[in-house]
């Protein structure tokens, strides 16, 4: 659920040092959108559960700024999923 990362970026920024990295890796959306395989992943969650899902690559950004985590580095994956680099402010 969506509130799973919300704590995620809460608990990051309480526990983590100045400087301090999160890393995230998964599939991500893009602008809503991602490639088809991914797609397919998100319809498969969500049928399991509406609050599930591939969540949207500005949304957790978005939720990790909102606690002072600083968007570093996006990486490209393989099959399609991304790391995600955030630094402590």
């Amino acid at each position: 659920p969506w509130e799973a990362t919300v704590g995620l970026m809460e608990c990051a920024a309480k526990f983590l040092r100045k400087g301090g990295m999160l890393v995230l890796y998964g599939a991500y959306k893009i602008g809503g959108t991602s490639v088809e395989s991914n797609l397919k992943f998100d319809e498969s969650l969500r049928s399991r559960n509406p609050a599930w899902g591939v969540r949207n690559l500005e949304d957790v950004v978005e939720a990790a700024e909102k606690e002072g985590l600083e968007s570093v580095q996006n990486v490209a994956m393989p099959a399609n999923n991304m790391s995600l680099l955030f630094r402590k402010s």
